[in-house]
């Protein structure tokens, strides 16, 4: 493989993995390219889908265009499947070209043959699309059986939850109070190189958190499990204050304990075996301690997220994250898989 595509790979893979915080860091939003072409190799697969068109300019030649689009599960939500998107077909395709010079494109609106336009990302759309023409919001695809059973059965947390206001503790936005070693972990950050997603490794609490799929809660026996959609996440949340860490390995997600205040829920995570406080590399050591509180809404219509981070080795002081998530009758967890397969499907 040449220098040239090498380098090509690397980025597309770096692309795929963070394109929902960095959108802006590879491609010109501010433009909006159209091109028409043959679908020539497809991956359907998460983080994202990515597939190949063959676009023949004016004097005959072939460029050989990677296109990347959102998630299976994202897709899929809206109602679009791999009948769109498979080899063989001819599509228009547009949406924000590479910054870097590169055939790449992130695939925000598609239109088959003979249909009308799709939108693959509907967060981007109006983004992209300033001067009029936005396309109307899609709706989530939901069964009405389902939907009708989520309603019965919800109970305080115990539901899925869909994001609204992510936390969004990365991509550089920040500006973390860090200490002389934080700041020289996080200088030392190499994105190609040190990126755990580039290798579908899952992240660890807190930026797992920072995500735009569903979770939800359960309970089983005297705990309480929360699911996290992307990357097939599991938390246990120990709800007997006498359950100590002692004697347990630590993992990426840490050890949990939970109480309630009224229609809060308080958690506190220490043992968290994950080098990363974010996903650009600001450190994050074994000395950290998440303290977080999600809380109920009096209508159980939203639960707000809020979470104080104590490092005492990269911050100086403790750092604060918000969000929340929306409850949506009829949403559920899908399985994420994500994969590492780097060959396209032909």
């Amino acid at each position: 493989m040449s220098r040239c595509s090498l380098f090509v790979s690397c980025l597309f893979m770096s692309i795929t993995a963070n394109a929902h915080h960095s959108f802006g860091a590879f491609y010109d939003m501010s433009q909006l390219v159209e091109l028409e072409g043959e679908i020539t190799a497809v991956f359907w697969r998460n983080p994202h889908i990515r597939f190949t068109i063959d676009v023949v300019d004016s004097s005959g030649a072939v460029a050989s265009w990677k296109m990347e689009a959102g998630s299976v599960n994202t897709l899929q939500r809206f109602g679009i499947g791999e009948e769109i998107i498979r080899v063989g077909s001819r599509l228009r395709v547009s949406g924000p070209p590479s910054r870097h010079g590169l055939d790449t494109m992130f695939v925000v609106f598609v239109v088959p043959p003979g249909g009308d336009e799709v939108v693959l990302n509907p967060n981007l759309a109006a983004r992209v699309r300033r001067s009029g023409g936005d396309p109307l919001p899609q709706e989530l695809v939901l069964d009405d059986d389902v939907v009708a059973d989520a309603r019965a059965t919800a109970r305080s947390i115990f539901r899925v939850w869909t994001p609204r206001a992510r936390p969004n503790t990365g991509s550089g936005t920040h500006v973390w109070p860090l200490t002389p070693a934080g700041q020289a972990g996080r200088d030392a950050w190499d994105a190609l190189a040190d990126d755990p997603a580039l290798r579908c490794i899952p992240p660890g609490i807190p930026v797992a958190m920072d995500n735009p799929y569903p979770i939800d809660f359960t309970e089983q026996g005297d705990d309480i499990v929360m699911r996290l959609e992307e990357w097939d996440g599991v938390r246990t949340i120990h709800m007997n204050p006498d359950v100590s860490a002692a004697g347990r390995a630590a993992s990426q997600m840490g050890f949990s304990v939970g109480r309630w205040d009224e229609n809060t829920l308080i958690v506190t995570t220490t043992d968290v075996a994950y080098p990363f406080f974010d996903d650009v590399g600001t450190p994050q050591s074994p000395q950290a301690e998440i303290v977080e509180r999600f809380t109920l809404s009096d209508d159980e219509s939203r639960l707000d997220w809020n979470a104080t981070i104590i490092d005492p080795v990269n911050f100086t002081e403790p750092v604060t994250l918000s969000g929340y998530w929306a409850w949506v009758p009829g949403e559920q967890i899908k399985p994420y898989e994500c994969t590492l397969q780097a060959e396209l499907i032909e």
